[in-house]
């Protein structure tokens, strides 16, 4: 037989006689198999969580010692995910390295599109630059002449991360004036404040609760209503200076759209001028209110 093919005959034949050749075995370790089907359905407990699924966290597994990298938003994160790996089976300790805050972004999944500059969580996380949108208010005034209405304001939401911040405030409102024995309503005063000021926000997934103090400047007008009279008729009011303490809830409810609920206390003074005996007189008022809105946001970048 030629020198040429004797040597891969004679490796068949012991390959069809079942004995191994040296070199040819590779050795398999059942510790490394099971702790790569661990690592993989720790990732899957993981990903399919509605909270965590959102965070790039990678799992590494030795020994049934599961290690968790990567950034998360809260501590309560942290907590979720010790808490879904160590109810995988196989797992026999988890050791978190997860840190909490700045940019925890998950990886894009199949079929995504990222809009350059646009993340998708950023609203969730409060990191979104700018929403705006539209409140509804609710005012109770202190003067006993002041009769509460209903009024719309612009509603803004400026981006920030747990913690201090700027705020801002519109809480726009009408009430209506009414005339000396306290019945017929007059006049209608429309007070819209822009205020800006600090607030100190703290969040959760989707919730977001921001306590905070804000001034600045009201423009105020007023609209004769059509049962007026010409007794003390009030015919100007002056702009006026404005603060409000308060709180403000938010809910995201998708990457680009949030609900709003707040409450606050906000004081200015009115100066109005009255129509009295033929003569303009100034008169002063009491403007200070508490106020309660409701709104919409949609996130603009």
């Amino acid at each position: 037989m030629s020198q040429l093919f004797r040597g891969p005959i004679v490796a068949l034949t012991l390959l069809a006689s079942g004995i191994p050749l040296a070199g040819c075995r590779t050795a398999i370790d059942p510790m490394a198999i099971a702790d790569a089907q661990t690592a993989a359905r720790v990732k899957t407990a993981l990903v399919n969580d509605p909270t965590i699924g959102e965070f790039a966290i990678e799992v590494r597994v030795t020994g049934g010692v599961v290690v968790l990298s990567g950034r998360v938003r809260a501590q309560t994160d942290v907590t979720r995910a010790i808490e879904l790996a160590q109810a995988v089976p196989g797992v026999t300790e988890v050791r978190p390295d997860l840190r909490v805050g700045g940019d925890a972004q998950a990886p894009p999944g199949p079929g995504d599109q990222a809009a350059p500059g646009i993340d998708s969580r950023e609203i969730d996380s409060g990191q979104g630059l700018l929403a705006v949108g539209i409140a509804a208010g609710w005012s109770v005034p202190r003067a006993t002449a002041l009769k509460t209405r209903l009024a719309f304001s612009p509603l803004f939401k400026i981006g920030s991360p747990q913690g201090l911040g700027p705020a801002i405030g519109f809480d726009w409102f009408q009430a209506d004036l009414t005339s000396m024995d306290d019945v017929v309503p007059i006049t209608r005063v429309h007070v819209k404040p822009i205020m800006l000021g600090v607030g100190y926000t703290l969040t959760s997934a989707r919730f977001s609760l921001t306590p905070s103090v804000v001034g600045g400047y009201a423009f105020n007008s007023l609209t004769v209503t059509d049962i007026g009279t010409a007794r003390g008729l009030p015919v100007e009011v002056a702009n006026s200076l404005v603060w409000r303490a308060g709180v403000s809830a938010w809910y995201n409810m998708t990457a680009r759209t949030a609900v709003n609920a707040s409450t606050g206390y906000l004081k200015t003074g009115l100066r109005l001028t009255v129509l009295e005996g033929g003569q303009l007189v100034e008169r002063r008022a009491r403007g200070d209110t508490t106020v309660v809105h409701v709104g919409l946001v949609y996130r603009l970048f």
